[in-house]
């Protein structure tokens, strides 16, 4: 026995090696649609002499009795308990109640468990689920740790026998990043923050620029277009020879997530073929395209404020740049530092071979059942039923309502949470820094995207290789 269990701590470890640990953002988000149907017209039964025939009773849901066993919900950070919450909202309250009726219908009683190491967060999962007791029942996992590893390895269990995931109270994200492999994992009932352009209105208009929304809501904001505003808004104004306004101030995450967003706004990849399979695609023609694009910003157009900033919001705040890529959650602390400046927010512009406006995040977690749980089969139901979903959807609305500065915003903050996918490639070993690689060379080394991608696709491939092997 005491080899055995060597043997688990063993097999944890050598795991938890080929796991990427990275930082999450949250948001809320909405998805639905209402399709209305034409009835058919029908002509009147006739009358008969028969009797009506006898329905079978639905079948009753099968009463589950978990005889006062605790069901543990695992996350990494404080406040998940909504019942332990000091100051409370009202999706607070409207959880609590959903949380006190399944303890009753399941006796069972919910408890959400912290492990709050986030860098060994996964090695604690799979450690003390391969002593035979997950540390918690439903755990929240990035799903960066948890496509491919995790699943091929079988310490989380697909849940589609468990929900009907055709109702419509299953987002699109959920159903999008939370499946591999044709089975759905993930569990959530909002989308996670988006990533989009923020943008000084108020200088647009100084400026006598097209507003970004505008050209947005025309389906116009597109590479070309946003090129254009770009440049012409990067202005010395006091013709010193020095640039003092630039068009893009930067982005969160520097020119590494503003580049991610231009190779997946024209449907490139860095890790996924044309099938969905997991394969280096940095090299492909829709990406290299959005590399180009990016070095022409730069170098080019010098458009871009240069050198880049460390933190780019101050810079954007202090009015250096007319835009700046950032979260959705960035708004409340620009809006605090910007008072008397007007804000705008939109998607990235749309590449040539795009023909729709996407908001593309590495980071989305979504709950997962643990597979070596005791309680695996009541555990998908129970998350489901404890969830808000399309109640909590319009409780982040009304509060979007209340924080977005002018309809505009908040009406692409709207279409975000319907519109909204996942950049995969950091469950590579080391994916991010060789993406980052690229970017160095393509703009302050002034290396073509073509010659930058050779150097890092066998490092890349590798590593992919790697991945795949590990995961078996």
């Amino acid at each position: 026995m005491k080899k055995m269990k060597g043997l688990s701590m063993l097999l944890a470890a050598m795991l938890f090696v080929f796991v990427i640990a990275g930082c999450s953002g949250g948001g809320n988000g909405e998805s639905g649609s209402n399709e209305s149907n034409k009835a058919a017209q029908q002509e009147p039964a006739q009358e008969t002499a028969k009797e009506p025939e006898k329905q079978e009773p639905a079948a009753e849901e099968k009463k589950i009795d978990l005889g006062g066993d605790t069901i543990k919900i695992g996350v990494w950070y404080d406040d998940a308990d909504p019942r332990l919450l000091k100051e409370k909202g009202p999706a607070d309250e409207e959880q609590i109640k959903l949380i006190d009726e399944v303890e009753k219908k399941y006796n069972t009683k919910i408890e959400f468990v912290k492990f709050g190491d986030y860098n060994k967060y996964v090695e604690n999962f799979t450690t003390t689920s391969l002593s035979g007791e997950p540390f918690a029942d439903i755990v929240l996992l990035e799903l960066f740790w948890a496509f491919p590893t995790l699943a091929n390895k079988d310490f989380i269990q697909p849940i589609d026998d468990k929900l009907d995931l055709n109702d419509p109270k299953y987002i699109d994200w959920m159903k999008k990043g939370g499946s591999f492999k044709g089975k759905q994992y993930g569990m959530t009932d909002s989308a996670p923050s988006p990533y989009g352009l923020f943008y000084n209105k108020t200088l647009v208009k100084k400026l006598g620029l097209e507003d970004p929304y505008e050209l947005q809501q025309k389906g116009e904001w597109t590479w070309d277009k946003f090129r254009d505003f770009a440049k012409k808004a990067t202005k010395d104004t006091n013709g010193d020879g020095k640039t003092d306004i630039f068009g893009i101030a930067g982005a969160y995450g520097k020119t590494n997530y503003f580049t991610e967003q231009m190779v997946y706004s024209n449907k490139g990849s860095v890790d996924k073929d044309a099938e969905g399979n997991i394969k280096f695609s940095l090299d492909g023609e829709n990406a290299i395209e959005a590399l180009q694009f990016v070095s022409d910003l730069y170098n080019k157009d010098k458009s871009i404020m240069q050198p880049v900033p460390e933190d780019a919001s101050k810079e954007f705040v202090a009015g250096k740049g007319v835009m700046y890529g950032g979260f959705s959650w960035e708004l409340g602390g620009l809006l605090d530092n910007m008072k008397n400046q007007e804000l705008g927010y939109v998607f990235f512009p749309k590449g040539p071979k795009s023909d729709k406006y996407v908001s593309y995040t590495p980071f989305g977690n979504m709950f997962m059942v643990a597979k070596y749980s005791k309680h695996a089969d009541v555990a998908a139901k129970i998350m489901d039923e404890i969830s808000l979903h399309d109640t909590g959807r319009k409780l982040a609305q009304q509060s979007w309502e209340s924080s977005y500065p002018n309809k505009e915003s908040l009406d692409t903050r709207k279409q975000m949470s319907e519109s909204i996918d996942y950049i995969s490639y950091y469950a590579i070993p080391d994916g991010g820094k060789l993406f980052e690689n690229v970017v160095k060379d393509i703009t302050t080394g002034k290396i073509s995207p073509s010659t930058a991608v050779d150097k890092v696709k066998p490092q890349f491939e590798a590593n992919i290789n790697k991945l795949l092997q590990d995961s078996k």
